[in-house]
């Protein structure tokens, strides 16, 4: 009979495949970057303010543009860019309103008042 494999290695594969190898899973590639530069100038727009307000931790200005661009019709490319963006979003999002940041609690608690994003 074989020996079992010490619980050890079972974590270290179960964080290795959950991680990504360390890889940011939400980090936009080239290619999601690109996704909307096709897209209609009031959709483009929208993408590009949510990204930059994003990047400057602009929680109300993000989560409006992301929630916007989430009712219109999105390309399958740019559908994908918007939930990775979405997701590191979100996961910010909620790392700086657990850690007392009130304009990230005020952006989480107006998302939360606005309802289903669909």
């Amino acid at each position: 009979m074989m020996k079992s494999l010490p619980r050890w290695v079972f974590v270290l594969v179960a964080t290795l495949i959950l991680s990504g190898c360390g890889d940011d899973p939400y980090a936009l590639s080239d290619k999601d970057k690109a996704a909307f530069k096709d897209a209609t100038p009031e959709i483009k727009q929208l993408w590009e303010t949510a990204l930059k307000a994003d990047k400057a931790n602009d929680y109300g200005t993000a989560s409006t543009n992301y929630r916007t661009l989430l009712k219109d019709k999105l390309t399958p490319d740019q559908l994908f860019a918007l939930q990775t963006a979405l997701g590191g979003f979100n996961y910010r999002l909620n790392d700086a309103a657990a850690k007392g940041d009130k304009a990230a609690q005020k952006a989480l608690a107006d998302a939360k008042e606005a309802g289903p994003r669909r």
